[in-house]
């Protein structure tokens, strides 16, 4: 079912890794803009997200200091870190989101002796319009206006979404973004309500095993999973697992990226 008309899925184990940052990082792509095909790795099927990739930052290697014109989230899988912004150095580790403001000059790298720092990267050109992406390297003592944000969704508080079919922990809204509209971890201890929504997004699968439904077309999923859900395509997951829920890191879009974001609940299931 992988790259089929309405379910694109992929992990991380299956992808072929290629270094970046002058050779600092292996990346793994996912996903990347389907009006960009010539674009390097990834399926090409998001309308705005500029990649949806994970990044292994090698022990002992330095991102470059650099900036650029790229809205950021990154999600730390595994590992602890120093993300450095200017002269501040911020710790990070496992279930910290970082949110990176575009043109907001940076470095990260792993704190573990002999252990990367791994994390999913979820990024949006700004303006979305933009030609390309412009990546530069810049020094460390560049004066840094914007600041990061880092949260870690076993912090927030839980609440009950998609009519009670599941909890949610909103580590980034809307408010706190220019153009990414929100990054939140979703919890199914059973069946998530069939929903749809004006919005490209992401599911990774951070922790479990189940069933991803998407325009009728299911797939089984675990740990490393990223899933594809395109605008106002009907959709939902399942726990397989009788004693663990399916814990699932969300990211998206609106389309368009201005637009008033809508829900519709409760849709009618669409047979397999």
């Amino acid at each position: 079912m992988e790259g089929s008309s309405s379910l694109f899925k992929r992990n991380w184990r299956d992808i072929k890794p290629r270094l970046a940052y002058d050779g600092a990082c292996y990346v793994r792509d996912y996903f990347r803009r389907k009006d960009k095909p010539w674009l390097e790795g990834g399926y090409k099927v998001t309308e705005y997200l500029e990649w949806v990739r994970q990044t292994t930052v090698l022990a002992g290697k330095k991102i470059p200091y650099h900036k650029k014109n790229v809205e950021e989230i990154l999600y730390i899988v595994q590992g602890e870190g120093i993300i450095q912004v200017g002269e501040e150095k911020h710790r990070v580790g496992k279930w910290d989101a970082v949110y990176i403001p575009t043109e907001t000059p940076h470095t990260i790298y792993s704190t573990v002796e002999n252990q990367p720092l791994i994390y999913m990267e979820y990024g949006i050109r700004t303006p979305p319009e933009a030609d390309e992406v412009r990546i530069e390297k810049v020094s460390v003592g560049e004066k840094v206006e914007a600041n990061i944000r880092i949260e870690r969704w076993t912090t927030k508080e839980c609440k009950p979404g998609h009519n009670g079919t599941c909890w949610l922990y909103q580590v980034f809204t809307r408010d706190m973004m220019e153009y990414l509209l929100f990054a939140t971890m979703m919890t199914v201890p059973e069946v998530l309500g069939y929903h749809r929504h004006n919005t490209e997004a992401i599911y990774y699968i951070d922790s479990g095993e189940g069933i991803v439904k998407v325009g009728g077309e299911e797939a089984e999923v675990r740990s490393g999973d990223a899933i594809y859900i395109p605008c106002g395509v009907p959709h939902r997951c399942r726990s397989t697992l009788e004693d663990q829920p399916l814990n699932v890191f969300c990211q998206g879009v609106a389309i368009p990226y201005d637009g008033e974001v809508w829900v519709e609940e409760d849709l009618a299931d669409v047979p397999v």
